[in-house]
C-alpha cells in the first residue's frame, strides 16, 4: 500500500484530503480503513472517481481511499455466464475481457475507460441500458466488502442460483462508500447481441415526447431510448431543438424488422453505436448536473426546449446540464418530491448545494433508520461522514 500524489482528483467541492492511500489488494483496504478507525480519520474511497462529485461535501476528509489499482478478472465462467472482479476494473477492460466470448455486462454508466465495476454499483449509476436491463444492482450476484469497522464481509455467491445473502449484495447499491468499500463484485452476464442498429431522427421538443412515449407503449423490444435536447444535441450529431435516439438490438433478422417499424412512425437517420457512449457521459462532464426522477405515471411539468438536457423516457429520468438559478431549482425539487419523485444534485458547487437544501434533497430513507445502518456498519463514522444523510 503506498501514499500517491495528485491530489486534485480526489478533491471533492474544493475539500482535498491530506493524503492518497493506493490500495492493491483486499487486506491493504482493511489496513488503510482499521488504521482510519485507530486514528479517528474520515477517509473517502474512490475508483475511477466519475462520480466522486455526487453527495454533500464530506464533514471531514483526511485521507482518500484510492482502489483503482485494485483490478482484474478473479473468475469467468461463459457457460454460467457469470464473472467474478476485483472492484477497481474499468468497465472498459471488463468488456474486452468478456468479449472474446460474445458476452458482456449490460451496464451503461458512462465513461467506461474510467468507471469501475465498484463505483457503478456503489453509486447506482443510470445510463441507456436502464430501460432494457434496469438496475446495476440486479446484475450482480455476489460481493466482498470491507465495513466501515474494518470487518471483510462476503455475501451472495459465484452462480446465478445461489441466492444466499443476495440482499445484502444489492443492500451495497447506491451506498456510495458510506457504509463498506466494496472491493470484489460477482457479475451475472448476458450475450452480446447479434446485431446492433441505433436511430436518430431530429425534431422538436414535444414531437421527441410524443414519439418517444408512443414507441414506449407500443411493447416494441426496444433497446434503449433518449430525448436530447438544447445545446446537448451537437453530441449526437444532430442540429435540431432536440434530438430522439432509439437503439435496436437482438438477432439480425428481430432488427431489421423493428428498424423498419420505428421508421413507419417517425422520419429517422442511422447513426454510429458509439453514440450511446457519448449520450452516457454527458452528465458527468457537464459543469452542472442534476438528476431528476418521477413515478412512470407523473412526468413533471418541466420545460426542456432550449435547455441541455439528457432524457430517458422509459426510466423517467432526466438530466439537467446547464445551472438554474436556486430558487427555480428549489421549486423544481418540491414539485417532484411532491410527487413522489426526486432531484439530485449531481454536480454543483458546494455553495450551491447548501443553497438549494442540499444534494439530496428530502431523505428517501427515514433518517432514523439510516441513522442504525451507520453505526452498524459504521460505528466510528470513518467512511465518507456527511456525504449522505445520517
Amino acid at each position: 500500500m503506498g501514499v500517491a500524489l495528485g491530489l486534485n482528483a480526489h478533491d471533492i467541492d474544493g475539500l482535498a484530503p491530506a493524503r492518497v492511500i493506493r490500495a492493491t489488494s483486499e487486506t491493504e483496504v482493511v489496513e488503510a480503513i482499521r488504521g482510519a478507525n485507530e486514528r479517528g480519520e474520515a477517509i473517502v474511497v474512490s475508483g475511477g472517481a466519475t462520480r466522486l462529485s455526487v453527495g454533500d461535501p464530506p464533514t471531514r476528509y483526511d485521507a482518500a481511499l484510492d482502489v483503482s489499482a485494485l483490478r482484474g478478472v478473479v473468475e469467468y465462467e461463459p457457460g454460467d455466464l457469470v464473472a467474478t472482479v476485483r472492484a477497481g476494473t474499468t468497465l472498459a477492460e471488463l468488456a474486452e475481457a468478456l468479449a472474446a466470448r460474445g458476452q458482456r455486462w449490460p451496464v451503461e454508466p458512462g465513461l467506461p475507460e474510467r468507471a469501475t465495476v465498484g463505483g457503478t454499483l456503489a453509486s447506482a449509476a443510470g445510463g441507456p441500458s436502464r430501460m432494457r436491463y434496469f438496475h446495476p444492482r440486479d446484475w450482480v450476484i455476489g460481493a466482498r466488502v470491507v465495513l466501515g469497522d474494518a470487518t471483510s464481509v462476503r455475501s451472495g455467491g459465484r452462480v446465478v442460483k445461489n441466492v444466499t445473502g443476495y440482499d445484502l449484495t444489492r443492500f451495497w447499491s447506491g451506498t456510495f462508500g458510506t457504509l463498506a468499500a466494496i472491493v470484489e463484485l460477482t457479475l451475472k452476464l448476458t450475450a452480446v447481441p447479434e446485431r446492433t442498429v441505433s436511430l436518430v431522427a431530429e425534431v422538436d421538443v414535444p414531437a421527441a415526447f410524443r414519439v418517444a412515449n408512443e414507441l414506449h407503449a407500443s411493447s416494441l423490444p426496444l433497446d434503449a431510448l433518449a430525448v436530447v435536447t438544447g445545446e446537448a444535441v451537437g453530441a449526437v450529431g444532430a442540429r435540431a431543438d432536440a434530438a430522439l435516439v432509439v437503439r435496436l438490438a437482438g438477432p439480425a433478422a428481430a432488427v431489421r424488422r423493428l428498424g423498419r417499424e420505428v421508421r413507419d412512425r417517425v422520419l429517422c437517420r442511422d447513426v454510429a453505436n458509439e453514440v450511446w457512449g457519448r449520450i452516457a457521459a454527458l452528465p458527468l462532464e457537464s459543469n452542472w448536473t442534476a438528476r431528476l426522477a418521477w413515478p412512470a405515471a407523473a412526468r413533471p411539468e418541466i420545460e426542456f426546449a432550449g435547455y441541455g438536457a439528457v432524457i430517458y423516457p422509459a426510466s423517467s429520468t432526466a438530466y439537467l446540464l446547464r445551472s438554474i438559478d436556486r430558487t427555480t431549482f428549489r421549486a423544481v425539487r418540491a414539485s417532484l418530491e411532491a410527487a413522489g419523485g426526486v432531484a439530485v444534485l449531481e454536480r454543483a458547487s458546494a455553495a450551491y448545494k447548501r443553497d438549494a437544501g442540499g444534494a439530496w434533497g428530502s431523505p428517501r430513507v427515514p433518517l432514523g433508520v439510516a441513522k442504525a445502518l451507520k453505526e452498524r456498519f459504521d460505528p466510528r463514522g470513518v467512511l465518507a461522514p456527511g456525504r449522505m444523510p445520517a
